[in-house]
């Protein structure tokens, strides 16, 4: 393994550029870590404040933050950080995309704000698991609404949401959607990954990771609307339960996690959307049309529908968490039992089969390698979280845990034609952002009402 230097950008991973998974052997560049932490603190307010922080275990406690999602914006980092337990004091931060003053290990700035990260504030985040940017700079963001997810005392007090921030203004908030009942349960409901389309006003895709009632949730810009689809194939397989690493068992059973979305050159009926269960070896796809399609169908009639339009892509040699699509149609995923990252090129191989091929693996730096993301210099990025230590309670802060790890691939996301240019998007009206706050609020008066019961 390369010896490292935390004054600067770190050293390449350990074992790169190997044969793939048919035994060709493919260059790739390899990736590079940028960012490394221990445990994660923040910007404070003031010295008191981090003072009187560190003595209040509800406050914070730094082995229950994890970064789980990355996403850039120009020269800016954005990192998710759900509060699947109590202690996390922001859920969604920012920090400069390149090491300032040779740290390699940066304070997290709250985004967009301080009084947007308080519990039980409806009109604030309570748990971010994930967030995708358009290429106009809004940043849509998904809120499950409940903190302490991974506790027995988990607590829904505010209505699951998508909010798109303007990150061209300060993070203010253009649209918040409360999802109704009839789409998300409020006690179980875990909104995981988001892509996002520019077609039909505006269209994003949500995994609902729920243990009992998962799908895929649509949602509509133009609308303000959203549905629920749901079929078999977004169920944990049995046989795809527990597997190890570090000889740590991962024994979660985890439903449909991964998304991802063919570029924007497959726009209208050839445009496809990629999805899997963790707990799963299989990828699976749907064109985005047949989501559509099904809005109006009743429950069981949609998943009886929707079935006749899944198909299974292929399967992976290992379970994965997050996959991310370029603007030149190549699947990126992790393959977290072998702490590697795989990719398949749909262009140049349409078979997921014979074309999936590993581009990189270490087992020390690439444990779980959970989102993925592209920037704007054709830097395919990725989050490493080792979260098979955060679940199993066992985080040690006098060694590395999570990091970000980048790799020169000379691609942008599937957001973006395959010359780089991008479609025209929606706008999303600010001057709609009073009536639909007005909406949450009333909405999270009646969720309050509802679970105090």
């Amino acid at each position: 393994m390369c010896k490292r230097s935390l004054a600067s950008p770190l050293a390449p991973l350990g074992l790169l550029g190997l044969l793939g998974l048919l035994g060709l052997a493919v260059a790739h560049e390899p990736f590079i870590v940028q960012f490394q932490w221990n445990a994660i603190n923040f910007t404070w307010p003031s010295p008191d404040g981090w003072i009187k922080a560190t003595k209040d275990p509800d406050a914070y406690v730094d082995k229950n933050v994890v970064i789980s999602s990355v996403k850039l914006w120009k020269d800016r980092m954005y990192l998710t950080l759900p509060r699947y337990r109590s202690g996390v004091p922001a859920t969604l931060a920012v920090t400069p995309a390149t090491v300032q003053n040779g740290s390699t290990a940066p304070l997290l700035e709250p985004y967009p704000s301080w009084d947007m990260q308080r519990v039980g504030d409806c009109s604030a985040f309570q748990t971010v698991q994930n967030m995708e940017i358009d290429p106009r700079g809004r940043m849509w963001v998904l809120d499950s609404g409940r903190v302490e997810t991974m506790t027995l005392e988990s607590k829904a007090s505010c209505p699951p949401r998508l909010v798109i921030l303007d990150l061209e203004n300060g993070g203010a908030v253009l649209r918040s959607y409360a999802f109704p009942r009839d789409v998300i349960n409020y006690d179980s409901g875990i909104l995981n990954d988001i892509v996002i389309d520019h077609e039909h006003g505006g269209m994003a895709y949500i995994t609902d990771s729920d243990e009992r009632n998962p799908g895929l949730i649509v949602f509509s810009l133009n609308e303000t609307a959203s549905w629920k689809v749901y079929h078999e194939s977004m169920n944990y397989v049995p046989d795809a339960v527990g597997f190890k690493i570090e000889n740590i068992n991962f024994p979660d059973k985890v439903n449909i996690d991964g998304i991802a979305l063919s570029p924007a050159y497959s726009e209208g009926d050839a445009r496809e959307l990629y999805f899997t269960p963790l707990s799963s070896f299989n990828v699976f796809v749907v064109r985005t049309r047949a989501l559509l399609q099904v809005r109006d169908l009743p429950a069981e009639e949609r998943r009886r529908e929707i079935g006749k339009h899944i198909k299974i892509l292929g399967r992976k040699p290992s379970q994965t968490d997050g996959m991310v699509m370029s603007n030149t149609g190549k699947l990126y995923f992790g393959l977290l039992a072998d702490d590697a990252v795989a990719m398949w090129d749909s262009k140049s191989n349409p078979s997921f089969v014979t074309g999936q091929r590993i581009i990189s693996r270490d087992h020390k730096l690439m444990q779980w390698p959970d989102n993925f993301a592209f920037d704007d210099r054709g830097q395919l990025w990725c989050i490493t979280n080792r979260m098979h230590v955060y679940v199993n309670n066992s985080v040690d802060v006098s060694q590395p845990n999570y990091r970000a790890i980048m790799s020169k691939v000379g691609m942008r996301s599937y957001q973006y034609y395959a010359d780089g240019t991008a479609p025209e998007w929606p706008d999303v009206d600010a001057g709609a952002s009073a009536a639909s706050g007005a909406l949450v609020a009333a909405l999270a008066l009646l969720a309050g009402a509802l679970l105090a019961r």
